[in-house]
């Protein structure tokens, strides 16, 4: 199942929300956020991959060998904050100073029996001007919320993607003669 990136990209991904670049760079789009007269439709492009490692094996009295194993790898290379300010009245990323880097790893389990992964997601940029008259409390629990609303959505489509795609597959395995 980790073997084709492309499989593994539309697993962990509403397929609605994502959009085929070509050379193993997909967008995906994230959900639209407001607070107060923001509002933000923000999507990341991330290049994902297949990275074969080798692991040392150890046998039952025959010896040790190397097993070959994929692991599913992405990483963001450009970010759009979508954002509008006021509605109308939009801003870039560069205008903001906004950045967002996601990456994020899946590999078979210890076992091998699942897949186990990791997603990182980190952001970080400045204030619009509007906002910088705001109450630090607000702005700061107002920060953590819609950080918390990003790596909630993307944990949980990462998570659920994998797992239902990966059970679906190992059925069809199974399934085969």
């Amino acid at each position: 199942w980790l073997e084709d990136e492309r499989r593994v990209a539309t697993s962990i991904w509403d397929p609605k929300l994502m959009t085929e670049l070509g050379d193993s760079m997909y967008q995906l789009q994230l959900m639209t956020l407001k607070f107060v007269t923001i509002q933000l439709s923000p999507s990341v492009d991330v290049q994902m991959w297949i990275d074969v490692e080798e692991q040392q094996t150890k046998g039952n009295g025959n010896g040790s060998g190397v097993l070959s194993l994929p692991a599913f790898k992405l990483q963001s290379v450009s970010f759009d904050p979508n954002v509008q300010i006021f509605p109308g009245i939009g801003l870039t990323a560069e205008q903001l100073g906004i950045q967002i880097s996601v990456v994020g790893e899946l590999r078979p389990s210890a076992d091998g029996r699942g897949v186990t992964g990791q997603i990182g997601f980190v952001s970080g940029g400045d204030l619009p001007p509007p906002l910088r008259l705001a109450p630090e409390g607000l702005l700061k629990t107002a920060s953590r919320t819609i950080s918390k609303t990003v790596a909630d959505f993307a944990v949980r489509s990462f998570q659920d993607g994998a797992s239902a795609k990966y059970r679906e597959f190992m059925l069809q395995q199974q399934n085969q003669p």
